[in-house]
């Protein structure tokens, strides 16, 4: 679905299902109705991808209006406006789910157990603040610090440093200084229920994060910002610890978000549980950043660039995706276990990626350090046995992992825009998977979705490992 807001055109994810599910529930001692009211019936209509979304989607927001689920009374299931014609109170919450993303309506009983009140709809979407989450995270993403290795009170200017370089990237796939990237603006947010929508960049403000001082980022990315990937294990030392600086910056917001949003919670609310969850997680995912960046600095602090490993492909074709980002390979091209995120002692293996300029054409670059290399080398292995039975299975497998792993990627318009609504609708939807916090990840995530979109051809191919 394509519309246009103003000069910028804006790309957002299909139409999703109608899911109904009813909960028995009791007020918390925050609950606007705790005085009055013994416990509730919530009814809730979603609009989400799949059950396990809408499910815990309503669990949510019923915790965020202060109830606590004591069952389950009607099990999730799929619904059409059909299903409610002759229920007026039910046809009007269907239709406010089509406008809202979410629609609850409680039928309460009293402390005496002999009044019953209801249905009540409660207006929940006002029960989360966006413009202030949005507010609060533009702030923190403004606020710079130096995170170069021998950082301290020489820093200066801390200045927006593209994570991807503007001059031989950005520009490249830009037409007209834009480029298509993941909307944060909160009226999109807001218009596509939460989900992932591709509006137009300037290139000017596409990657950038306050993470490093002017006189460090200059000399520090000199050789990768000034000369294209030759590669050396320099180069690609730095392209690696260039996407981990940004991670850990965006990771260190993402934790005072959270801890702020904690601190803005009375006292046994219903939602400190899932917010606590929510630290927790953060927390041990910027722990193992933290110790992977003391590696790299270590490393490029004494020049040992060779505790680095890596795999480049080359293509002569014109650039349409650029992209830097980084994850922890949980399953591999083929679906099969990586290594157990869920596991908080477990030392995560980290695997970083990007594009680059090489000399004639881009590239794509794998790199991790030695230490990452039990995982990193089987989930290469596996990209191999994709390839080696289709060359072209492999680069929609390379290019599916990018949009479903990397929010930091930027489209070429004029490639984006020739893609028909299906493909547009597939790339959205592997964009969506990263997004939607209520959905565990499906280990065969990788081997299907958006197939013959990037039309990529590599011609070349670098290896550097064991």
């Amino acid at each position: 679905m394509v519309e246009r807001t103003g000069e910028h055109c804006v790309t957002s994810v299909p139409n999703r299902a109608t899911f109904f599910v009813r909960f028995q529930v009791a007020p918390t001692t925050h609950n606007l109705h705790y005085s009055a009211v013994a416990g509730a019936y919530a009814a809730c209509w979603v609009i989400a991808d799949n059950e396990i979304s809408a499910y815990s989607k309503a669990r949510f927001f019923v915790a965020k209006g202060e109830w606590t689920v004591i069952d389950e009374e009607v099990p999730i299931v799929e619904v059409v406006e059909a299903d409610f014609t002759d229920r007026d109170i039910g046809l009007a919450q269907f239709r406010v789910a089509q406008e809202k993303g979410i629609a609850i309506a409680y039928i309460c009983w009293s402390l005496d157990g002999k009044s019953e009140s209801g249905p009540m709809p409660f207006d929940q979407p006002q029960l989360f603040d966006l413009n202030t989450y949005v507010g609060r995270k533009k702030k923190l993403s403004k606020t710079g610090r130096c995170l170069h290795y021998a950082s301290g009170e020489q820093c200066g200017e801390f200045i927006s440093a593209h994570s991807i370089q503007k001059n031989g990237q950005l520009s490249v796939i830009a037409h007209e200084g834009h480029v298509y990237a993941l909307s944060m603006n909160v009226g999109g947010i807001k218009k596509n229920d939460g989900g992932v929508s591709l509006v137009r960049h300037g290139i000017g403000g596409v990657s950038t994060f306050n993470g490093f001082c002017n006189r460090h980022d200059n000399e520090l990315f000199a050789p990768i910002d000034k000369t294209p990937l030759v590669p050396t294990s320099e180069q690609v030392l730095l392209y690696a610890y260039r996407s981990l600086c940004r991670e850990v910056f965006v990771k260190e917001n993402a934790l005072d978000l959270i801890e702020s949003q904690i601190r803005d919670l009375p006292e046994g609310s219903a939602m400190r549980p899932t917010l606590d969850i929510m630290k927790a997680g953060t927390s041990i995912s910027l722990e193992n950043l933290r110790s992977h960046k003391s590696q790299f600095d270590l490393a490029i602090s004494s020049k040992k660039y060779l505790d680095i490993e890596y795999l480049l492909f080359t293509s002569k074709q014109p650039q349409t995706v650029a992209f830097s980002g980084l994850f922890y390979p949980e399953f591999d091209f083929l679906g099969q276990p990586l290594q157990d995120l869920a596991d908080p002692e477990c030392r995560y293996d980290l695997l970083t990626f990007c594009s680059a300029p090489v000399q004639h054409g881009w590239g794509f670059l794998f790199a991790w350090q030695k230490s990452s290399a039990p995982t990193c080398r089987k989930f290469i292995g596996s990209l191999a046995a994709v390839i080696h039975e289709d060359q072209r299975a492999g680069a929609d497998a390379m290019f599916r992992m990018v949009v479903s792993n990397c929010e930091n990627t930027a489209f070429s318009p004029r490639w984006w825009e020739r893609q028909s609504p299906d493909e547009k609708a597939a790339v959205i939807e592997c964009l969506s998977r990263g997004v939607d916090l209520h959905v565990p990840i499906d280990p065969g995530y990788l081997s299907k979705g958006a197939e013959g979109v990037s039309q990529w051809e590599f011609d070349g191919v670098y290896a550097v490992y064991e």
